[in-house]
């Protein structure tokens, strides 16, 4: 992929458009919406896109993020790491067809019955299979494509709304009824984490990325900007056409659209809709074969997780064994279930992610690194501790019944290790 075709996945699977943050206004309330995720574009963001740019100029390897941990803590850890890195992946891409669903159940059908949505789903994970298999010569001009499709009927909700924001909501919290502080603002800190982060994803696939050790550093710095004004902008237009924020779901900004355009653009903004959750699950698709192949490839994981495509040398194993996990977390989990606990099982990773980039500073000096953040050791250090504080208190705050579904997932990477490690022994 060259820079350009590397911007626009970038912005498929790290950003897509806003559709689906609509629930953090019912959740946060909208000043501490809007706010919050201005606040993690800044002290999330940007040190995530230093961070990565500095460790992917370094190590530019299949595996990205993998191949870090493994290169700063070993083998064992090296697995623990990145399965969880998988995992969380996983979660995140099982968002996409779910809210897909959801649109459409909302936008077009909402009586359907359960199988429909279900239904939905299942096509939608199985079609972003089908398309991986291609390999990225398929994906990557696909790339291109949505993100078009997403970003011109933004352009012009933008256009027709941006008039209509009122700076005067922001004077005051607004919580959600039955809702204090506390909990407002880590539902809003958990909506900026899930929309500010990922940023070493790609790097999974470093071996399509054309001169990566330049273009990554590059493409990430124009998907933050990009991403911010995307997200922050028609939101702020929504919760001036629909102030009954304590109301809103999913798909609140498709009902903005047809108060602002009508049923034509409002339709448009659907489609568009659509192709971003497929976009996102397509690319996610993608970086997370890559990276479970890695895993595979060192002999942690069955060998028929590294087949690949004799034609066209693509994951096919990791792809099929992502579908089947896919369809079984979609049926059992809904978008904000999935949402928090796929963001509390991440946090352990980022804050020890912010701290492999420190080690490898320290342990491995000698690395080529293209891209640098300067400022010597002091910079550094603080890119990772304001989000690593930030992360915490997420973590401790974040609602019990998340904890008690989120502690097995983090575990789960031990057990798999012994049985398999067992498995293999007793052959």
């Amino acid at each position: 992929m060259r820079f350009w075709t590397t911007v626009s996945a970038m912005f498929v699977i790290y950003c897509g458009g806003p559709y689906g943050i609509e629930e953090v206004v019912a959740q946060s309330g909208p000043t501490l919406a809007i706010f919050g995720l201005l606040f993690m574009a800044v002290f999330w963001g940007i040190p995530g896109v230093l961070q990565n740019s500095e460790l992917i100029s370094a190590i530019p390897m299949e595996g990205g993020v993998y191949q870090w941990y493994k290169k700063s803590w070993g083998d064992y850890w090296g697995f623990q790491l990145g399965w969880l890195e998988w995992l969380t992946w996983m979660f995140d891409a099982a968002l996409y067809p779910t809210l897909l669903a959801e649109y459409f159940v909302i936008f077009i059908w909402p009586e359907a019955p359960v199988s429909v949505s279900w239904g939905l789903t299942l096509s939608m994970i199985w079609l972003t299979v089908i398309v991986n298999l291609r390999g990225v010569e398929l994906v990557g001009p696909l790339f291109n494509v949505l993100t078009w499709l997403q970003i011109i009927p933004v352009i012009l909700f933008v256009y027709y709304g941006v008039g209509l924001i009122d700076l005067d909501v922001y004077t005051s919290l607004h919580l959600p009824p039955q809702t204090d502080l506390t909990t407002a603002v880590v539902f809003a800190l958990i909506f900026g984490v899930w929309n500010f982060s990922g940023y070493s994803g790609l790097a999974s696939a470093a071996d399509e990325i054309e001169d990566i050790e330049s273009n990554y550093p590059k493409a990430l710095t124009v998907t933050l900007m990009l991403s911010v004004v995307v997200y922050v902008i028609p939101l702020m237009i929504g919760i001036a056409v629909n102030p009954n924020w304590n109301l809103w779901s999913e798909a609140q900004l498709n009902l903005v659209a047809l108060a602002l355009g009508g049923t034509a653009f409002a339709w448009w903004f659907n489609l568009a809709a659509q192709t971003s959750n497929f976009g996102l699950i397509n690319g996610e698709m993608l970086l997370m074969s890559h990276l479970l192949k890695a895993i595979s490839d060192d002999g942690h994981l069955p060998n028929f997780i590294s087949k690949t495509n004799s034609k066209y040398d693509t994951p096919v194993g990791a792809l099929v064994t992502q579908g089947l996990v896919l369809s079984i977390m979609t049926m059992s989990m809904n978008f904000v279930d999935l949402l928090v606990v796929g963001t509390w099982i991440s946090i352990p990773l980022y804050i020890i992610g912010f701290f492999v980039f420190i080690s490898l500073r320290y342990t491995h000096p000698e690395l080529p690194r293209p891209f640098k953040v300067s400022g010597g050791m002091i910079f550094p250090w603080i890119t990772v501790i304001v989000p690593t504080f930030i992360a915490l208190f997420i973590f401790i705050y974040t609602p019990n019944q998340y904890l008690f579904e989120s502690v097995p997932l983090l575990l789960s990477g031990f057990v798999i290790y012994w049985v398999w490690n067992r498995f293999k022994s007793s052959k």
